[in-house]
């Protein structure tokens, strides 16, 4: 499957906000990354109405950014979210927890001891490697990482405090903190590994043009940025690569795996869900003094991991301010693999 490797520079950080400054969503989503796409389409290509509609129509369609771990500046590994089912054979309640992405080999596995008719899998979390405690791999998928260095993960959460100055709205400074997700390099028995982030898509429709355009697109954001805090150096890209990931493309399966933030279009799309977690997104003002006619509106959407007996289709959803029709969209088209 084609897919896109966004790698940062050593010690990037990215703020992609969740529920405001003081915290941050793990994963690149695919609305972050579609917003930031469409931004772009406007100021510097063929129009942002050219690329949503791509996405609309459903000619292009891309993932969330999610973990890839390099060795010397070559892909080493891609990690896919857990699936949200039940794991039979998982006691430790703190391991289940912690656990939260399965490489390309344990996905396999999970494939194999998934029974569909239950939603279950007999996937022993404790049998296999992990780094940092959240990235589960097989013990041969870690380049010879020595075991020592397991524990040093290639991304953390940093939290700093800072001071909001005051303007004509708001007469005092007030301190706050600010939560962003930073990469960092390690060594370990003289090779260097780090992390970025993957995106994969499906762009087979599109016409050469249009398919060198959305590639241009994804470069030049690599340059401007993706995410909050851009003005002060984060959410910038060293490097923007094309690789081929072995993940087969969406089939027919009986139960699929998302890899997208996700909005169903109607009712019997919600009813395919079998297994998901929500979460709001949207809100926030567009006016200088937060007038309430100028609010975005807020809207549930599906997380990265969720399991479907189909592979549907997904919407983008207008979450405008009433008066201003059309202005701010989300992505919640689906991105799935079969299981």
């Amino acid at each position: 499957m084609q897919a896109l490797l966004l790698i940062p520079g050593g010690g990037a950080q990215f703020h992609f906000g969740e529920t405001g400054l003081d915290d941050s969503s793990d994963l690149l989503h695919s609305d972050t990354l579609f917003s930031a796409l469409a931004n772009i389409y406007e100021y510097a290509l063929s129009g942002a109405e050219i690329f949503i509609d791509l996405v609309e129509s459903g000619r292009l369609s891309f993932s969330s950014g999610m973990y890839a771990l390099l060795k010397q500046g070559e892909l080493l590994q891609l990690f896919v979210p857990k699936p949200v089912v039940t794991y039979s054979k998982t006691d430790d309640l703190k391991l289940h927890k912690s656990m939260k992405y399965f490489s390309l080999g344990v996905f396999e596995e999970f494939r194999k001891s998934f029974k569909p008719q239950k939603l279950e899998s007999e996937l022993d979390l404790n049998f296999y490697s992990s780094i940092g405690n959240e990235f589960l791999c097989l013990a041969d998928e870690l380049g010879g990482m020595p075991e020592e260095f397991k524990n040093r993960s290639f991304r953390r959460f940093t939290t700093s405090p800072k001071v909001k100055v005051h303007t004509t709205v708001e007469d005092n400074d007030r301190l706050y903190h600010e939560t962003t997700v930073q990469f960092h390099t390690f060594s370990a028995a003289g090779e260097e590994y780090e992390g970025a982030y993957c995106v994969l898509f499906d762009a087979d429709v599109l016409t050469a043009e249009e398919r060198q355009e959305f590639l241009a697109a994804v470069r030049i954001m690599a340059d401007e940025g993706v995410g909050g805090q851009r003005s002060s150096g984060k959410g910038q890209f060293r490097e923007v690569r094309e690789v081929m990931i072995p993940i087969p493309p969406p089939a027919e399966a009986s139960v699929y795996l998302g890899l997208s933030v996700l909005s169903p279009a109607d009712a019997s799309e919600f009813e395919a869900l079998e297994r998901y977690e929500m979460f709001v997104r949207g809100g926030g003002s567009l006016g200088l003094r937060g007038e309430g006619e100028k609010h975005r509106k807020q809207a549930r959407f599906v997380r990265e991991g969720a399991v479907m007996n189909r592979n549907i289709s997904g919407r983008v959803v207008d979450l405008s301010p009433d008066a201003e029709s059309g202005s701010v969209k989300r992505n919640g088209r689906n991105f799935a693999i079969p299981i």
